[in-house]
């Protein structure tokens, strides 16, 4: 075994700048799982560190056990638990989540700004109720609430809160919605843990004492949330010399025994259950994805590496076997070299990657104060992608050299010329494969369990392996169709160029592949995530702009009058009116699987049927599903009728002529029924709804339902309009004017025309402005810097490679420096060398540049296609949506990189002289 270590390092010394090209993209694949991994690791700790600190004075807290059903711990297990020698206090806790928006706040230097706190701050948030008498953390200022419930507008803030909003001890904050809000008044700051991550608070579904963002009393929780006290969770202090084990098993039986089973949480159980909230789940899935995308890195420049190895040293492999190697120690020195490249990517990109955590928690200022390291998940993934590429790069050619012959050191070097004929049958194979995935997701529709599941492992794995099939033919078809053009564009003679990426075609394909995953996964995310986000994006129904009514009681009529303001189309103007019932019935089976589109609720506009939907020019220019703008009107104007978006039908099962039942807020006893008039399609009506305040009483919706204003304002005691539609008078027309003239023809105050349309529906009265064009900006801002961010891995990718392609183009300039020579010393010039060398890089980017627009346009348009059955943001089927000028300008700038990856290897043949080349020779072993 000495003689193969000894051998297998002798090889490796030959070529010690292919080692180091090859190491340098291991280093770097393995850093990008360190970095990620890392985050999964950091999360964990935060969790450990959270879960220890979240009960407080605590040691436990009795909850329900099914979260999901019955969430309320019956009375009697406070009592029974207060009766219990070993408990020193048993604290009840009632929590409700309400909007909460800060008054008068001070503003203070460490304090963020509203912007800063618009995204980091959650639309509601939860409030505590307790009776306790000493608080459950300690005070960071001011004072613990008064259970006597004597101050009954008096509320305690959480530190980071405090914090975030600007708030001090005397400060105030409103507490609830619309026209039912009530003052409270800050006297105490208390220090409670916060979660570090992502999804922060949100994380865990579990209720405890450091879930809540405020603390009130429990008097004053009856009045805030308009019912009788309940409790949410108990925290259970034992006394100093009570054993908490003993106490828990103890307990365990007669807990189970309430009408409402309940059971104890431990520090150890909510950790169990951060870690497996799907913020956790979330950075896990991109830790393997990444791992996934370091694998195939690793394995396809090692493999190259090797695969070089062996056709340049087929005589010395010959040899060896010629003075006694074995098959097996023959391929053993390919593992041994397989397995040195991936310890040096190991240990390199471990090491590469703790030097950027630390750098990155220097630049944090102080925000991971907890710090991060490679925990034992980020070296695990580290060592599956380094050694697991190695272990798959090494078994072809492990394979190949122990099918040399001792006799192959005689024979003399084969001359490769490429191979020219299309193989087809690989073609053929490729195609078929190609084709599984689409006909699995549009054709073969999956079910919702494990047909999703199967369908994302078979079809995207075939539509893997069909493309790497497919790639030998385009390598020859580029070879054959781009030379020429290539040849006439630098101004070369064909010939030149004739078979340079043929020559060595397994290799040419591992190289293009390898840069083409990047590539590949970059424009897939693109198309998937445009795709996704063109449901989202409102549509050409939408009128132009809208006035909100805030805080005003605007009679209908009046409301209509706006319709003479300048800048307003008389024809297409509309007051309405809205409200967010619930459905009687879970007709959408929101329970089994929630999503955009299966909610228990719907938004209900009550608008004129038909200055809507009737006329030449009528308010909303939709494309109708089922029924017509006719027959709807009529039975709108009839009463209790409506038009749908398609996708309720098709969540529901419902069709034109059904009924659905609503539950009004206001007055729940008295169900109202409506009969589906119409369907229409609505893209873009969850975004519409959410930026204009649509869905007041619940963040999310099934559908946007359109009915007439007698009906909706009867039915859901709508006295007042809520909203103005309309459209434009002209291009030309001015937002900010046309808010300025409603202002003074109604006499109210006016909200600039910009103001943020994320902001609460609460504040100072006033008319607001919202012009669609800005919903849809602010819509695809967003949603363009979360693709952004999903992009930044593959681009990263794409760099890693190149190291693997510089190695390729340096071992074929080399394996043709002798023909060089010749072609100097015929009177070719250095320049048309370096233009050859050149081209060769060229015709490997636009190798990958084919492949991976084919693969990434196939993977995108499939995987918006699946996501309709298990993305919270599917069902909406949204159109095939590509963002031309990013792709474009991605395959642009990878040809760009593939030229300069041949720079290097160029310039260096370049200046060599015509004797220094013929002296490789041909038969130089």
């Amino acid at each position: 075994m000495k003689k193969v270590i000894r051998v297998s390092l002798s090889f490796v010394r030959e070529r010690p700048n292919r080692v180091m090209l090859t190491s340098l993209a291991t280093i770097a694949a393995t850093c990008i799982v360190v970095w990620v991994a890392s985050g999964y690791d950091m999360l964990l700790k935060n969790f450990d560190i959270y879960s220890d600190l979240v009960l407080g004075r605590y040691e436990l807290a009795v909850a329900p056990i099914d979260l999901n059903g019955e969430t309320v711990v019956p009375a009697e297990v406070l009592s029974d638990l207060r009766n219990d020698s070993s408990v020193a206090a048993a604290d009840p806790f009632w929590g409700e989540m309400l909007k909460v928006r800060p008054l008068h706040a001070q503003k203070n230097e460490e304090a963020d700004s509203p912007s800063d706190q618009d995204s980091r701050r959650r639309p509601i948030s939860m409030i505590l109720a307790t009776d306790s008498r000493e608080p459950p953390f300690d005070m960071h200022a001011g004072r613990w609430l008064d259970p006597s419930g004597q101050g009954s507008h008096e509320i305690v803030v959480r530190a980071d809160v405090a914090h975030t909003w600007g708030l001090e001890t005397g400060d105030s904050v409103s507490i609830g919605d619309g026209d039912q809000t009530e003052p409270f008044q800050v006297i105490g700051i208390v220090d409670a843990p916060t979660i570090m991550g992502p999804g922060g608070e949100a994380a865990i579904q579990i209720i405890t004492p450091g879930s809540g963002e405020f603390f009130v009393s429990t008097a004053a929780a009856e009045k805030l949330f308009a019912k009788q006290a309940e409790i949410s969770m108990i925290g259970v202090a034992l006394q100093p010399d009570a054993d908490l084990t003993r106490f828990r098993f103890g307990w365990g039986p007669r807990l189970s025994r309430y009408s409402t089973p309940v059971q104890f949480q431990e520090s150890i159980d909510i950790e169990e259950a951060l870690d497996e909230s799907a913020s956790a789940q979330n950075v896990l899935i991109q830790s393997y994805a990444a791992t996934g995308i370091a694998i195939l890195i690793a394995m396809l420049v090692i493999f190259s590496t090797l695969s070089m190895g062996i056709t340049e040293r087929v005589r010395q492999y010959a040899i060896l076997r010629a003075i006694g190697f074995t098959r097996f120690e023959v391929g053993t020195l390919i593992a041994c070299e397989g397995l040195l490249l991936a310890a040096i990517g190991f240990v390199g990109g471990i090491l590469l990657g703790q030097l950027l955590l630390w750098m990155s928690v220097r630049a944090s200022g102080g925000l991971l104060h907890h710090g991060t390291s490679v925990g034992p998940f980020s070296l695990l993934l580290a060592g599956v992608a380094t050694f697991g590429g190695a272990f798959l790069a090494a078994l072809i050619p492990i394979w190949q050299v122990t099918r040399v012959k001792p006799i192959d050191a005689m024979a003399p070097r084969p001359q490769l010329a490429g191979l020219q004929a299309v193989p087809w049958k690989t073609v053929g194979l490729g195609l078929i494969l190609i084709c599984i995935n689409p006909l699995l997701i549009f054709l073969f529709l999956p079910d919702h369990t494990y047909g999703v599941t199967a369908t994302l492992i078979i079809g995207f794995g075939s539509l893997a392996v069909g493309f790497v099939l497919l790639s030998p033919g385009i390598v020859i078809l580029v070879d054959r169709w781009g030379n020429p053009v290539l040849a006439r564009l630098f101004g070369l003679d064909p010939k030149l160029l004739r078979s340079q990426i043929t020559n060595h075609l397994w290799r040419t394909v591992g190289a293009a592949i390898s840069i083409a995953i990047g590539m590949g996964l970059y424009i897939g995310i693109l198309v998937w995530g445009f795709t996704m986000l063109e449901a989202f994006i409102p549509g050409p129904w939408a009128p132009d702009a809208l006035i909100a009514f805030r805080e005003l009681e605007i009679p209908p009529e009046e409301a209509a009058a706006l319709a003479a303001v300048p800048g307003i189309d008389p024809e297409r103007c509309e007051p309405i009116v809205v409200e967010q019932p619930r459905l009687l019935n879970d007709l959408t089976n929101s329970a089994e699987r929630a999503s955009v589109t299966r909610q228990d609720n719907v938004v209900i506009i009550g608008i004129d049927p038909e200055g809507a939907f009737l006329g030449e020019h009528p308010l909303f220019d939709l494309e109708w599903v089922a029924g017509s703008p006719e027959s709807a009107v009529s039975l709108l104007q009839q009463g209790n009728a409506c038009v749908v978006p398609d996708h309720f039908l098709k969540e529901t099962g419902l069709v034109t002529g059904d009924q659905f039942t609503l539950v009004p807020p206001e007055n729940p006893d008295q169900p109202v029924k409506y009969t589906i008039a119409g369907a229409v399609r609505l893209p873009g009506w969850h975004w519409q709804t959410k930026l204009t305040g649509f869905r007041s009483r619940t963040h999310r919706a099934a559908a946007l339902v359109f009915a007439s204003y007698e009906s909706v304002a009867q039915d859901f005691n709508k006295p007042v309009a809520s909203y103005v539609w309309f459209d434009y008078a002209s291009n030309q027309s001015n937002p900010d004017q046309i808010l300025q003239a409603a202002q003074k023809h109604l006499q109210v105050p006016a909200i600039a025309a910009n103001d943020d349309p994320l902001a609460s529906s609460e504040g100072a009265p006033g008319l607001r402005m919202m012009p669609v064009e800005n919903i849809r900006a602010i819509t695809r801002g967003a949603a363009s810097r979360w693709i952004w961010m999903l992009s930044q891995i593959p681009l990263i990718t794409i760099l890693i490679a190149g190291f693997g392609v510089l190695n390729v183009i340096i071992a074929s300039v080399r394996s043709r420096r002798w023909e060089m020579g010749v072609l100097r010393s015929l009177g070719i010039t250095s320049w048309s060398l370096v233009l050859v060398v050149l081209a060769e890089g060229l015709l490997i980017g636009i190798v990958a540049g084919l492949i991976s627009f084919g693969f990434g346009m196939m993977a995108g348009w499939c995987g918006a296609g699946i996501a309709q059955y298990f993305s919270f943001f599917g069902g909406l089927h949204p159109d095939l949506s590509v963002p031309w000028f990013a792709i474009l300008s991605g395959l642009a700038g990878m040809l760009v990189f593939s030229v300069l990856i041949a720079v290097w290897p160029a310039v260096s043949v370049g200046k060599k002289r015509p004797l220094t080349l013929l002296q490789q020779g041909r038969g130089t072993i």
